[in-house]
């Protein structure tokens, strides 16, 4: 199915009214923190949030909690306190209804207390969860509702220079054919670790770099240019994401290489004006900002220069999440998959995010995504 095409139809059969929400703040410890400028994971945070309907179904989403380390813990007090309340006895027939019934009651209150963006983050989960709850309420999967083959290709993400061989050589033979690796660490080291990559890459694999923020625009263009020959797929975030507009644009108009970002705009106006000034990838994260509605919304309103990828690292319920957008939008579409060793990823849900020809088999019985299995839910849920 197209990007451009994205189906209409009522997500829920009803109106479907809601008796809790609750929240699974969760902590895997054993894992491997991928490389990042901005910092890493000693363990793994994740903050799962699960509705249920006065007919006792339950819905799943994921709320972005990788930063700072007990982000998860933060989240689920607001949640519990201030969210959770608002909703019990709410009634909606589509998940978008109940992101405006909680920005127009607690929209001034998140600003107040400067969590507007944690807001955001919040609601992102709900409305995965309200999606999840929808589809398992009326029997049918993601795949089915929207009318898609249910898998979607995914590309190998978060590569740290010390494990780059043995990671290229997994993650070729499951299929994937694009690499993005973390930089930031030094202008030198940056470049020598993607002459690495590139001198090992099989035919037809390509390569991408995140340096998460990290480089001034002077930097950026600098390294942009001393990259060209490494024939690069995308750059993300070379520069902060607040940085000014037409600073963008100028990046985007100075280097061969397309520009990326998304996980860090907020609102589908921003995510356009990117798009406007020269920003080829967008990158909408459905545990960060828009969940399912959103990422669809934009995905149908992007001009056709825009390729949509959905940025994902966190536990698998989040990431069959984010698969079943580029599912949904075909049209070249590839999803982020974290390559390192994370627990919420390969275990909390059973073994379901399995990567065959480059691709990742959705979910086909009803629902959106995969809910935790109790045992391992129970094992990894932290007190809070």
């Amino acid at each position: 199915m197209s990007a451009r095409a994205i189906r209409e139809e009522q997500v829920f059969s009803q109106a479907l009214t809601l008796a809790s929400v609750d929240v699974h703040p969760l902590r895997a410890a054993g894992g491997v923190s991928p490389s990042m400028a901005l910092g890493t994971m000693p363990t793994r945070p994740a903050l799962l949030i699960s509705v249920t309907d006065t007919q006792g179904c339950t819905g799943w989403g994921e709320v972005w909690a990788n930063f700072p380390p007990r982000a998860n813990l933060h989240k689920a007090h607001l949640v519990e306190d201030i969210v959770a309340p608002k909703l019990e006895g709410f009634s909606c027939a589509d998940p978008r209804e109940a992101e405006a019934f909680l920005r127009a009651t607690l929209g001034v209150y998140f600003l107040h207390i400067g969590q507007d963006r944690v807001f955001e983050h919040i609601l992102a989960g709900l409305d995965t969860a309200l999606w999840d709850l929808a589809l398992r309420s009326a029997g049918r999967s993601f795949a089915e509702h929207m009318g898609i083959a249910p898998a979607a290709p995914s590309y190998a993400s978060s590569i740290n220079p010390g494990d780059l061989e043995a990671r290229f050589q997994k993650h070729c033979a499951l299929g994937q054919s694009a690499f993005k690796l973390k930089l930031g660490f030094g202008d030198e080291e940056d470049v020598a670790f993607v002459g690495r990559a590139f001198s090992m890459r099989s035919p037809g694999a390509r390569l991408m770099v995140d340096s998460n923020q990290k480089w001034t625009p002077d930097q950026a263009a600098r390294m942009l240019d001393r990259l060209r020959p490494f024939e690069l797929l995308f750059a993300e975030e070379p520069i902060p994401a607040n940085t000014p507009l037409a600073t963008w644009e100028a990046l985007a108009g100075a280097s061969d290489i397309p520009l990326a970002a998304g996980e860090n705009i907020y609102g589908q106006a921003d995510f356009l004006a990117m798009a406007n000034a020269g920003v080829t990838y967008l990158q909408p994260d459905v545990a960060k900002w828009g969940g399912i509605s959103g990422a669809l919304d934009l995905a149908a309103a992007a001009p056709s220069t825009a390729q949509i990828w959905p940025h994902f690292m966190g536990t698998a319920l989040g990431q069959m999440a984010a698969l079943s957008v580029t599912g949904a939008l075909g049209n070249g579409s590839v999803c982020e998959m974290d390559v390192n060793i994370n627990p919420l990823r390969t275990e909390l849900c059973g073994e379901i995010l399995s990567v065959e020809m480059g691709a990742t088999r959705l979910t086909q019985a009803p629902g959106l995504v995969t809910p935790p299995t109790p045992a391992l839910l129970a094992k990894f849920t932290e007190a809070h």
